[in-house]
């Protein structure tokens, strides 16, 4: 017995509808299709140029260290820039622990771990320190750690970026270095102001010739100055102090008065400062009583490279002669001058002075070490 609830099939005159109505959806089921499949396509080419771009500006920056990492600190990516400043090629360092950049302290202080967990605890971390290339040159570099966070906000990995700042670091430190030689040569300077000025008030008959005296040793010690700041503060030439020195003198009239002939050679500053205001007591005696007193006296300063008297440091042996002016005798007392060259001279440079009062004229020898070299730009 058929069942009541079966339902009756459709008349036929209903069926070319119901077609149309199938055909329909399925039109738009297609169309929807297509639409998704465009869409998905749009999407595929859009990731694909986004990572394209970021693909470009990891391979270009080459101004720039950059380079991820798992949680484990193993290199995951490694651009240029990286190889650049740190030297390993790409497939050297992936799946290698980022720790070898590091320098020794650093790692035995597990400074990498540490600088990993700020950026994970923190969002970034910085990082500006000595790093080590693979050759095992240093550089100094400055730079940032981030974390690398997916979708969901999980931590992934880490993203280093670093600069060479080995140049900037450099001249930083020769700037403080220049600051804090600056501060002492400033209170050295007043020390020796301070000392000129009593031992010019100790020995001046009255209070002009103090005065007079005074202002010619304060212009002495101004012209050194000068030449060192004009040096950076590291030395002045020694033919530029002594032709300073004596400049009054090879342009008074008479041609051919003073002479100075010698090799090239940088004085350090303290003894720059000292030996100059030596020397202008020396030419200064000079015009009152030596040769530059006379018509025809003349003073030649010669010098030349070898060792101190009492041991083997390098120094220079300047000669100071005086020829050509009035007979000399010793003086009864020793004034400023000779208490400048005999005392002050060795005691601020270390050198050695032999002064000598003979009857044809004043001879002067000094003695002065020579700086060390300078380091060789780059070393550690």
């Amino acid at each position: 017995m058929p069942s009541e609830n079966k339902q009756p099939p459709l008349a036929l005159k209903d069926q070319p509808e119901r077609i149309r109505e199938l055909t329909r959806e399925r039109d738009a089921l297609v169309t929807e299709n297509e639409a998704l499949r465009n869409a998905l396509a749009a999407a595929n080419l859009a990731l694909r140029e986004g990572e394209e771009h970021l693909r470009l500006i990891f391979e270009s920056a080459t101004e720039y260290a950059i380079f991820t990492l798992g949680l484990d600190g193993l290199v995951t990516a490694w651009n240029p820039g990286a190889k650049r400043f740190l030297g390993y090629e790409t497939e050297d360092i992936l799946g290698h622990s980022a720790d070898v950049i590091f320098m020794p302290e650093d790692r035995a202080a597990d400074v990498p771990e540490i600088e990993m967990s700020r950026a994970a605890n923190e969002g970034c971390a910085a990082d500006e320190r000595w790093h080590v290339r693979q050759d095992g040159s240093r550089f100094w570099a400055a730079g940032m750690m981030m974390p690398l966070l997916d979708s969901g906000g999980e931590l992934r990995g880490f993203l280093k970026i670093l600069r060479d700042r080995t140049e900037q670091r450099r001249e930083e430190e020769r700037r403080r270095l220049l600051l804090r030689e600056l501060d002492h040569r400033v209170k050295n300077t007043l020390a020796t102001v301070q000392s000129v000025a009593a031992q010019s008030l100790r020995y001046a008959p009255n209070p002009a010739a103090f005065r007079k005296a005074f202002d010619a040793r304060l212009l002495a010690l101004a012209r050194a100055h000068d030449m060192l700041a004009r040096g950076g503060w590291e030395g002045a030439p020694l033919r530029e102090v002594i032709e300073r020195t004596l400049e009054p003198y090879a342009t008074d009239g008479e041609a051919g008065r003073v002479s100075a002939d010698g090799p090239p050679v940088l004085l350090a500053p303290n003894a720059a400062v000292t030996l100059n205001l030596a020397l202008h007591e020396l030419a200064t005696n000079a015009a009152k009583y030596g040769s530059l007193s006379a018509r025809g006296g003349r003073v030649d300063v010669t010098w030349t490279l070898g060792r101190r008297f009492n041991d083997d440091v390098p120094a220079v042996e300047i000669h100071w002669r005086e020829r050509g002016g009035p007979p000399v005798r010793p003086p009864e007392r020793r004034g400023f001058g000779s208490r400048l060259l005999e005392r002050a001279l060795p005691y601020e440079s270390g050198g050695e002075v032999r002064l000598d009062f003979a009857p044809q004229g004043v001879e002067c020898r000094i003695r002065l070490p020579l700086p060390p070299p300078p380091e060789k730009e780059g070393a550690p």
